[in-house]
């Protein structure tokens, strides 16, 4: 359940100027994020982005209503109840401020909202979600957008937000994607628009993919653990047994690359809770992915008639 937090401006503060909607929040920021869809009408905001200066501090720090997060080459960030707090370091563009603020900053902002996120890619195929969570490289971007290209709608791509009840929704993100030099040659989608790098240390392409985003939130269909088959193995959608569903949640859960500073206490009690639901729905299944990128129109068949299926049988 999303809880209700309202966030903080002082009486003597400007409203910030930029509007945006996002996981079914309307977030004004101080920081342009061309990224994010613009907001529709006057809605208050569920979350404020605020540009000021913050103490020096530890890289991380942790408490039940506070996180503070700081990049060497980025800048300071701290994360309360519907407010993200930004101090840029010098000379650093907000190409490359966005980087943190979409990415680890975002991800705390939903979960103290009370959301699951997952480290993952997330697709509506036909009504229903289809997310694709996978170790660094095995193609859950590549995956995602192949099945954008076969006409499906983009949910998110990094962050994927979901309610942790017994009936999950998956809620729309952002219209990127992050993708390599070799998917972003092979994947051909109509009208996307590949931004510039903002850092040599990036290897992948921020590609915008304003005209195949989904719409509304959706009903999770299928939680797919990608895994490479050997060579010559075609694509194939393997169950998962019920021991086995929950570690995967935790595995690719957000929250997992925090670890025991974010995970503690009640925050951990209400993480297991939400993550045992969702590995009992029933959704969770292996995709082995066939090696080369040829092979994708495959894997994008196999998950079209995995979901077509049933999806929580």
């Amino acid at each position: 359940m999303m809880q209700a937090l309202a966030p903080r401006l002082d009486e003597t503060e400007a409203q910030p100027a930029h509007r945006y909607s996002l996981y079914g929040l309307t977030v004004h920021s101080d920081v342009p994020l061309p990224e994010l869809p613009p907001a529709m009408g006057e809605a208050s905001a569920d979350l404020l982005i605020l540009r000021r200066p913050l103490p020096e501090g530890p890289h991380g720090r942790f408490s039940p209503a506070r996180v503070d997060l700081f990049w060497d080459t980025v800048g300071r960030f701290r994360v309360e109840p519907g407010l993200v707090t930004v101090d840029p370091a010098a000379g650093v563009s907000d190409d490359l401020v966005a980087f943190p603020l979409l990415g680890p900053v975002l991800a705390l902002a939903l979960h103290q909202r009370g959301l699951f996120a997952f480290h993952a890619s997330a697709v509506s195929v036909n009504g229903r979600g289809a997310v694709m969570m996978a170790d660094k490289g095995v193609g859950k971007s590549t995956t995602a957008t192949a099945l954008i290209s076969a006409g499906h709608g983009l949910l998110a791509d990094d962050i994927v937000a979901l309610t942790g009840d017994s009936q999950p929704i998956l809620l729309p993100g952002f219209a990127q994607v992050k993708l390599s030099d070799a998917s972003l040659a092979r994947l051909k989608v109509p009208g996307a628009q590949t931004r510039p790098q903002v850092h040599d240390a990036i290897d992948k392409h921020r590609v915008l993919l304003p005209a195949h985003v989904a719409a509304k939130a959706v009903p999770l269909g299928r939680i797919y653990a990608l895994e490479r088959g050997s060579a010559g193995q075609g694509p194939a959608v393997l169950p998962v047994q019920p021991a086995e569903a929950l570690p995967l949640v935790l595995r690719f859960a957000y929250a997992a690359r925090f670890g025991r500073d974010l995970l503690n206490g009640a925050a951990a009690a209400r993480h297991f809770r939400q993550a045992a639901t969702l590995a009992a729905t029933g959704t969770v299944r292996r995709l082995v992915m066939p090696e080369g990128l040829d092979r994708l129109d495959a894997a994008v068949a196999m998950i079209e008639a995995d979901l077509a299926s049933g999806g929580t049988e």
